[in-house]
């Protein structure tokens, strides 16, 4: 059976359009269609078994029942404008900061990463289709490199004892943070609404 709406082909006993959601109509030109078809045997038509089951909604409907429920979460807006913000923003010029102030080994790598964090920080704001997949590699990248820094900073502190008091807790706050990130990525109502789906 094919979708009036967006011409997709679905099963022959669905009720709604896997592509787009629509309830589907089955034309007479379609049955006609499914009629000829259909094998008959010693005179009676022999038709594939029909399941009982309804057929599982298709994810668009979840998000268009949240659009519904909840019409002020259009948009980019809340925590999510705010992580566009801090992404696309504050942090890039916390490292442009750090970079030209303190010049290191890694001030190349401290670069890409911004210019990658901004990149997915306008993705985002203007709620392109791959933004997700980028905001996604962005927290991982985050988190590996938080894991990285917390376990440099526990070996440097079992080394001195002195330096475990002033040691700097940017590993931990990195690989924190973006852990509460994902989760919201992945529990947001708005994050669906806007994208479509979640993380």
């Amino acid at each position: 059976m094919y979708c009036v709406g967006c011409s997709a082909q679905n099963p022959d006993a669905g009720v709604f359009c896997f592509n787009c959601g629509r309830e589907l109509i089955a034309s007479p030109a379609a049955a006609v269609a499914v009629q000829q078809s259909t094998p008959v045997t010693d005179g009676i038509p022999m038709r594939p078994p029909v399941s009982r089951q309804s057929p599982e909604p298709p994810p668009g409907l979840a998000v268009e029942v949240i659009r519904n429920e909840y019409p002020n979460l259009n948009g980019v807006g809340g925590w999510l404008l705010w992580f566009c913000i801090v992404t696309t923003v504050i942090s890039p010029a916390m490292v442009l900061v750090s970079t030209l102030s303190h010049p290191s080994g890694y001030s190349l790598i401290d670069i890409c990463l911004a210019a990658f964090s901004v990149f997915t920080g306008v993705s985002l704001w203007r709620a392109r289709p791959r933004a997700l997949r980028f905001t996604k590699i962005l927290l991982i990248i985050q988190f590996c490199i938080g894991a990285l820094l917390l376990i440099g900073e526990l070996i440097n502190s079992t080394g001195d004892s002195s330096a475990s008091s002033a040691a700097d807790p940017s590993g931990m706050r990195m690989l924190v943070g973006s852990l509460i990130w994902f989760l919201y990525f992945k529990k947001s109502k708005r994050v669906r609404v806007v994208y479509g789906r979640s993380i």
